[in-house]
């Protein structure tokens, strides 16, 4: 009985740090422990790469390259941009000076940006990283754990160049090129919610269960 409740409690202690940890650390910390932590969480597998979810996170929409999720009542928006993988496009970002946070990102040869502006008493944030790109705005209660979590995201995307290269190849030019643009980096924050308004339409496609496919 005794090691039941020793258990217990040590559970209980090392839930409340966990929670403890992310509130307390600093923006910086929380984005080089989201690149290096090994993701466990659920993995979808889609024409050309695969990508992780955490827990609590699910995908309502689907539009080409682009999605929709959500985290309780917040709304993500992804784009795996696929172009720019064959391409082996670098990232170029001009930084607000203004904003609450910015940062380039840099892991294992893999480059990227964040940046976070206050609007209108909420967050608004952008990321590219790994040739993919979330925004989303959110309440500040919420800013580091998205911040951990889009970030996790977008380092989980895997690609596979050899399927890239035959949906492209000599089609690269015409290949979804509207669909390239749609999250073209945005001077003023309202552009993110005029996107919303227009886009914001998407396909009930089911990607492949993992289970499925190895």
């Amino acid at each position: 009985m005794k090691k039941i409740v020793f258990l217990l409690v040590l559970v209980l202690l090392f839930t409340g740090c966990s929670l403890n940890n992310i509130n307390d650390a600093d923006i910086n910390s929380i984005i080089d422990n989201a690149i290096e932590e090994k993701n466990i969480d659920e993995r979808l597998i889609f024409s050309g790469y695969k990508l992780r979810i955490p827990q609590g996170y699910k995908i309502v929409g689907k539009n080409g390259n682009n999605y929709k999720m959500m985290s309780n009542t917040d709304n993500y928006y992804l784009y795996v941009d696929i172009i720019s993988r064959y391409h082996k496009k670098e990232i170029i970002h001009e930084f607000d000076r203004n904003s609450y946070f910015a940062k380039e990102i840099s892991y294992k040869d893999i480059t990227g940006f964040i940046e976070i502006k206050e609007v209108e008493n909420k967050y608004y944030i952008v990321a590219e990283y790994n040739y993919a790109k979330m925004e989303t705005v959110i309440d500040k209660d919420n800013l580091k754990t998205s911040v951990r979590d889009i970030i996790k995201i977008l380092s989980s995307v895997e690609y596979n160049d050899l399927i890239i290269n035959s949906l492209i190849g000599e089609n690269a030019l015409n290949y979804k090129e509207e669909e390239f643009n749609l999250f073209e980096s945005k001077k003023e924050e309202n552009y993110f919610m005029d996107y919303v308004e227009e886009y914001d339409t998407y396909k009930d496609d089911t990607p492949v269960d993992e289970d499925i496919i190895n």
